[in-house]
């Protein structure tokens, strides 16, 4: 699955992505998935991953992957809606739009998108991690676990799968069985932020309280935007009698946490006015507070897209620019600023920390020269 959708990916390159009305947005952010038209029963039962992309939904299922990595899941939802109409229950179509919907937190319709996909495509069920974390996502732990137990017995190997049913059990109340998941699941991925912080849970959980600080520090590490894995570290720090790093990181715990509801109301945002430029400031300055680099650099990536850009978020972009170690970005970015607001002071002040943030402090003194004579 993983390389059809790549193929996709890299043909809509060279594909104009069609605007989308705020109609069609709305309508398609509406539309339940179970409404989709059907396609005869044993259809796709043969299909695989490597087939030729029919036709009729080729443009279709590319401009749904490039609106989908610019992070614009409402324009991807028309177009899925679109190939799914030509060629109802088209495996590739149902998976993304399953993704999709992850992404959008819309759990119950994912589970629908899913659920149809593995009906039409019974032999790609170890590609169907994804159904599982819609159901555990939903609540319904249980049936995530039985789920997970199906995409191993296809995909031993799946970290993420591991990863699901460790939290599956650990949600159930088996810590035991829990941990040993999660460790298997960083046997394979050593790096895996959240599995590490699970683990730390589990341990916690069996009162292997000083052994949780290991994993649960390099997930913080790894992963430092997250809120729960500073809340585990302010009891685990407590638990250990240690109060002041106990206040700090239930401190830290509570900053991201009202910054992760800000980041959803402004996605909320966005999902009907993708060009809207003051949500995509604010999420550029709230990634950059909690250390989200994924997010950050994505965020940027999609504000550049919408360039000219009016000051404050031409220097916003600086700066994250700056803090992603972006030389090349910082310096185009640098030299549009110049060029475009050379008579405006605040201007030359953000190119005078971007300097001298690179340590080039004769260009950082002549931008506050000119900031002063402005």
């Amino acid at each position: 699955m993983k390389r059809a959708l790549a193929v996709l990916a890299a043909l809509a390159l060279a594909l104009p992505l069609a605007a989308q009305t705020n109609a069609e947005r709305a309508a398609a952010l509406e539309f339940d998935p179970a409404r989709l038209p059907r396609a005869p029963e044993g259809r796709w039962q043969a299909w695989k991953p490597t087939d030729k992309l029919p036709d009729s939904v080729h443009d279709a299922l590319a401009s749904a992957l490039q609106a989908y990595r610019e992070s614009d899941y409402a324009a991807a939802l028309v177009h899925l809606h679109a190939a799914l109409a030509r060629e109802p229950d088209f495996p590739a179509a149902l998976y993304q739009l399953g993704v999709t919907h992850f992404r959008l937190r819309r759990y119950g319709d994912g589970a629908k998108a899913f659920e149809r996909f593995l009906a039409a495509a019974p032999g790609e069920v170890g590609a169907t991690q994804g159904l599982a974390h819609c159901y555990y996502s939903l609540g319904d732990y249980a049936r995530a676990q039985a789920h997970y137990e199906r995409v191993l017995a296809a995909a031993p190997t799946s970290a993420e799968a591991w990863r699901g049913l460790g939290l599956a059990l650990l949600r159930q109340g088996d810590a035991s069985g829990g941990l040993a998941r999660l460790e298997r699941a960083l046997e394979l991925k050593p790096e895996h932020a959240d599995a590490l912080a699970w683990s730390a849970q589990a341990l916690f959980e069996l009162g292997r309280t000083g052994e949780a600080l290991v994993p649960l520090l390099r997930s913080i590490e790894l992963a430092p935007h997250e809120p729960r894995p500073w809340f585990l570290l302010a009891q685990v720090q407590s638990e250990l009698g240690r109060e002041d790093e106990a206040e700090r990181a239930r401190a830290r715990f509570r900053e991201l946490g009202a910054i992760e509801q800000e980041v959803r109301a402004q996605e909320g945002l966005l999902l009907y006015d993708p060009r809207a430029l003051e949500p995509l400031a604010r999420l550029l300055k709230l990634h950059r507070a909690s250390r989200n680099l994924a997010e950050l650099r994505d965020t940027l990536a999609r504000a550049r897209r919408l360039a000219p850009l009016p000051l404050e978020l031409q220097v916003e972009c600086l700066e994250c620019a700056d803090a992603l170690g972006l030389r090349e970005l910082g310096a185009e970015l640098a030299a549009e600023l110049e060029q475009r607001f050379a008579s405006v002071r605040a201007a030359w002040e953000a190119l005078a920390r971007h300097f001298a943030a690179l340590g080039d402090a004769p260009s950082a003194e002549r931008a506050r020269q000119r900031a002063a004579q402005l």
